[in-house]
């Protein structure tokens, strides 16, 4: 899907164990209006005209915050929203006929496109999620409460398509409550929910909440063992129950009298990094009961709250840092109320509720539309982009931020550095998921003097698995490179490339450097050979990774026609890079090299260039006139260091 069409709204509801015989998955599409409601006076009147709206045939998909549901409780007007989202058109999918939809939206391919997150920060510090913990329990000493699920923000930056990550997302946690929706201002959700939190099929009205974590094993005894603690462990099972009781009472508000029951208490189910625990309660519907009523009764969920729940959310309040928008809020769908003889709950012909699905928007993702700041924030001389370059809040031009919730349910006998740990756990499903490309660095290397610059390429790919979470172990690769270097043939230059996997895993690859022909070297303009403008605002192109297909077909067929390499520009003119080195030009006696800002990889030759004060080169935004009319021009990278190059046209 086109990265600037932000103005088609869309909703994917996605479940994984739909089938063809039983489509349970929802696309809804033809974005007719939304309705909003911020003042909890109003929800009423907003839900006759959502009902008004669904009677006339339109779809409705439901997305609200979890302060809604918290001034909801308290009966007063506030900011935060619950969205109504009106379609013409809803389709109902098996999960392969999602799996399909999206790889046509993702460019037809069957694997993700790139996409993942970057520089991600917490909202809290260490000392102040255990200051948090031990204000949690001191409210539980004095009796304030039982149990109160804690939560803070992960902040992000955002690469790839918000489809593409949620395409990454979902291969990595497939669950029942998936959702991708693109909202009309230009902001998308992306949501891996595990949780059901209310759904109304007919007479019947079922919650399944969520409480007790453990640890997934590559182990397969390991992992079983896991799942065996959590199904008998003591504190896990309090907390478990002591919401259920919460959703029993809150349920019974809006159910047929003696209808309230549990039918599944203690469960365990497997998701990609951790078990889980639910119970399921179950009620019968009664007639004539509204959808707000039935917000009024129940939300926000009880299990993202703590008990009792009023009191607790005041806990939040005054203990929580930030707010916690969508996160531990609801997304689902709503259907219109079926009427008369088409009705199979006893009474429907009153004003009533249709069927409906809602979900906790846990594992949920909410996505800024595209920043409108200005171009090239965020990054200084060398490289260092991200969180210690600005504030998580400053728009960059052409990026997109992002915020996620995490969050444990503390009881009196909950140890800080367990739910800390349990957070850092939950947040894995996003800070583990693979990003579809590798980090590498290609740099010379004999077995006398080992890899040159070895320092600087080892900084600079720790500054890109920093960014976007790769573990890395420098020691244990200058190690291996000591060894691979120290095993080389003779003394021959050797070309040697380092490739770092997401999950830490390391190959290098040598092989022998074949010299270039005496002279200049030629250069090309890519715009002159059909390659499109990079784009200054493509944060992956300040890291060195194998997402470069484009820039390897230009120096391949730069090659093919006797040159180096060919010099890109960005989509505001400016000269970048070339597809395999950085570029130089001498005007008026000045040696200048484009900055970062313009998209440019922080090369390791350019920077020992940069430091060189015999050179004194400097950086400034360069014009393909400057490239024209240069005094001189030098292209340069680690493998073969300076080169002086001449520009070929045609």
């Amino acid at each position: 899907m086109a990265e600037g069409n932000e103005s088609a709204s869309f909703a994917l509801l996605d479940d994984c164990d739909s089938t063809a015989s039983a489509r349970s998955s929802r696309l809804y599409s033809g974005f007719v209006r939304e309705r909003v409601c911020t003042d909890p006076g109003r929800l009423d009147a907003v839900d006759a005209a959502v009902a008004q709206d669904l009677r006339d045939g339109l779809h409705a998909v439901v997305v609200g915050d979890y302060e809604f549901g918290r001034n909801l409780q308290r009966a007063q007007p506030g900011h935060a929203p619950l969205r109504f989202l009106l379609y013409a058109r809803c389709e109902r999918l098996s999960r392969d006929e999602v799996d399909a939809w999206l790889a046509q939206q993702d460019g037809g391919s069957d694997a993700p496109s790139i996409a993942g997150v970057a520089h991600v920060a917490k909202s809290v510090s260490r000392e102040a999620f255990d200051a948090a913990i031990a204000a949690v329990h001191d409210a539980l000493r004095a009796g304030d409460s039982y149990q109160v699920n804690y939560t803070y923000r992960l902040n992000f930056d955002v690469f790839g398509t918000p489809l593409a990550l949620y395409r990454r997302l979902r291969a990595r946690q497939p669950v029942r409550y998936g959702a991708l929706v693109a909202l009309p201002d230009g902001a998308w959700v992306v949501s891996c929910s595990p949780e059901l939190f209310v759904e109304k099929h007919g007479d019947v009205l079922r919650a399944r909440p969520m409480k007790g974590t453990a640890p997934r094993s590559a182990d397969p005894r390991d992992d079983a063992a896991a799942a065996a603690f959590l199904a008998n462990d003591p504190k896990n099972r309090a907390e478990n129950v002591m919401i259920v009781d919460l959703l029993r009472n809150d349920i019974s508000r809006i159910a047929r009298t003696g209808t309230v029951r549990v039918p599944a208490l203690f469960s365990v189910e497997p998701y990609a990094s951790v078990w889980q625990m639910t119970s399921t309660v179950e009620a019968g519907w009664r007639a004539g009961t509204t959808f707000a009523q039935m917000l009024r009764a129940l939300f926000p969920c009880g299990s993202i709250t703590g008990a009792p729940k009023y009191k607790t959310m005041q806990l939040i309040d005054a203990i929580e840092s930030t707010p916690r928008g969508l996160y531990t809020g609801a997304i689902g769908w709503l259907d219109a109320a079926k009427q008369g003889a088409d009705s199979d709950v006893p009474g429907e012909r009153q004003a009533g509720c249709g069927d409906f699905c809602l979900s906790v928007a846990i594992r949920t993702l909410t996505l800024d539309a595209i920043g409108e700041g200005t171009a090239g924030e965020g990054a200084d001389r060398e490289g260092a982009t991200g969180a210690e370059a600005r504030s998580p809040a400053t728009p960059i031009a052409g990026r997109r931020r992002g915020t996620m919730g995490v969050g444990a349910g503390i009881v009196l006998d909950s140890v800080a550095a367990d739910e800390y740990a349990e957070c850092e756990l939950k947040a894995r499903f996003l800070t583990d998921a693979d990003p579809g490309f590798q980090l590498f660095e290609t740099t010379a290397a004999t077995r006398a003097d080992g890899i040159r610059h070895l320092d600087r390429h080892l900084a600079r790919l720790q500054r890109s698995a920093d960014a976007f979470g790769f573990r890395f172990d420098r020691e244990a690769l200058r190690r291996e490179i000591d060894a691979r270097c120290a095993a080389l043939d003779g003394d021959d230059i050797y070309r040697m490339k380092l490739a770092l996997a997401k999950d830490g895993t390391i190959e290098i690859v040598a092989a022998p450097l074949k010299p270039l022909p005496a002279g200049p070297v030629g250069v090309l303009l890519a715009s002159a050979h059909g390659f499109a403008p990079t784009r200054a605002s493509d944060a992956l192109l300040l890291h060195k990774t194998t997402r470069r297909a484009e820039y390897d077909r230009a120096w391949q067929a730069a090659e093919a026609l006797g040159c180096f390499d060919m010099l890109f520009v960005n989509e505001r003119g400016e000269v970048t890079e070339g597809g395999r080195s950085n570029v130089f030009v001498k005007l008026d006696g000045q040696w200048v090299t484009p900055p970062l800002a313009s998209g440019v990889l922080p090369g390791v030759m350019r920077g020992v260039l940069l430091d060189d004060p015999a050179l004194g080169a400097k950086e400034r935004a360069l014009t393909l006139d400057d490239v024209l009319n240069a005094d001189e021009l030098m292209i340069c990278n680690a493998l073969r260091g300076p080169m002086v190059a001449r520009l070929i046209h045609g």
